[in-house]
């Protein structure tokens, strides 16, 4: 999970950490501010301390929320949120291990074969864990004057950062972070990730002078470098773009006649091994990726929910720095020989 709920964080014992270094953190500003309890503000009612009120800190958590689980954007995020793995906040990267075959194995009737003494032969893969963050601020005069006129100026601002949060992690999926490695693991996504399978579109998908037909027989070819190369047994979703998407409610074109009882979208979706067919806002042109929602193939990894917190100040008249962040890698898993649930393709 990258947000906070009673269940989850009863459930999960590392989300349950990260809620924990999160009420820390907010613990350790209202402690400062208590500090500035005795310093007065001249022509102002109250003094210079300006705890964020527990009310405040609920409808920003609320507010999270409710932007993380919005289902009409970034329905990426949206899908693999439920394949999230919570690790510790001080998990810096994370390593799975890839399994060969077994070892070896007999077989007869009696069972008195002797027992073969065989290995499984594994290697070693992983992902960073990076932190996405975004941040506001106003000046002690500034939030001074809102203690006594409501909070709504400092909502507005924790609903922008935390949507700009979201955007970055679902860009982050896609292409990872370029430049940006832990201990010689590089930061990757979808897109730019060695371990997806890459193919060249050969057909223009944007177009509605592309014949219906040609569409399908390229969705199956993709759909083959997954299913059948690659041995995935699981039904693949299907994120493409903007530009491909316009084109797919047309009706299908069956040997020329015009099928009026379908569209093209919903012929693709009858094929064998395609699930849903998705917007995704985050490719573009002839561009599209698709894959299997398990954690076999795929697992975001998250050590800190999507939160906020205000920051320490140093003195009583320092700006109030509030942050929304996150800390969110992507673990595309391969087997042992290097097979793969998602690919992404592309053409000209």
């Amino acid at each position: 999970m990258w947000i906070f709920d009673k269940p989850s964080v009863a459930a999960n014992r590392n989300l349950r950490g990260q809620f924990e270094y999160l009420q820390a953190h907010r613990s350790l500003h209202a402690n400062q501010e208590q500090s500035f309890a005795s310093v007065p503000l001249p022509g102002l009612t109250g003094n210079a301390s300006s705890p964020v009120p527990y009310p405040v800190y609920a409808e920003m958590d609320q507010q999270t929320k409710a932007i993380m689980r919005d289902p009409n954007v970034d329905v990426l995020l949206n899908d693999l949120m439920p394949l999230a793995r919570s690790l510790n906040i001080g998990k810096m990267f994370h390593q799975y291990r890839q399994a060969g075959d077994g070892g070896a194995v007999t077989t007869s009737m009696s069972g008195l074969e002797p027992i073969p003494n065989d290995q499984t032969q594994y290697k070693h893969d992983g992902a960073i864990i990076p932190v996405h963050q975004s941040g506001y601020y106003r000046e002690w005069r500034e939030l001074a004057g809102q203690r006594s006129e409501g909070w709504d100026d400092l909502l507005d601002d924790q609903a922008a950062s935390t949507r700009t949060v979201r955007e970055k992690m679902s860009a982050y999926i896609l292409d990872g972070q370029e430049g940006l490695e832990f201990k010689g693991i590089q930061s990757y996504g979808i897109r730019t990730g060695a371990n997806s399978a890459k193919a060249t579109i050969s057909i223009d998908l944007t177009s509605n002078a592309t014949p219906p037909d040609e569409v399908r027989n390229e969705f199956i070819r993709l759909r083959d470098i997954i299913r059948r190369d690659n041995r995935v047994s699981l039904d693949l979703n299907v994120y493409v773009s903007p530009e491909i998407a316009a084109t797919l409610d047309r009706y299908y074109v069956l040997e020329g006649q015009v099928t009026a009882t379908r569209t093209l979208r919903q012929e693709l979706e009858s094929l064998e091994g395609i699930g849903a067919i998705k917007e995704l806002s985050g490719l573009s042109g002839n561009e599209l990726t698709m894959g299997a929602l398990s954690q076999e193939y795929i697992m975001p990894l998250v050590g800190q929910a999507v939160s906020n917190l205000a920051l320490p100040r140093q003195t009583p008249f320092a700006r109030h720095q509030f942050l929304v962040w996150s800390a969110l890698g992507l673990e595309l898993r391969v087997d042992y020989n290097g097979r793969t649930g998602w690919l992404y393709a592309s053409g000209s």
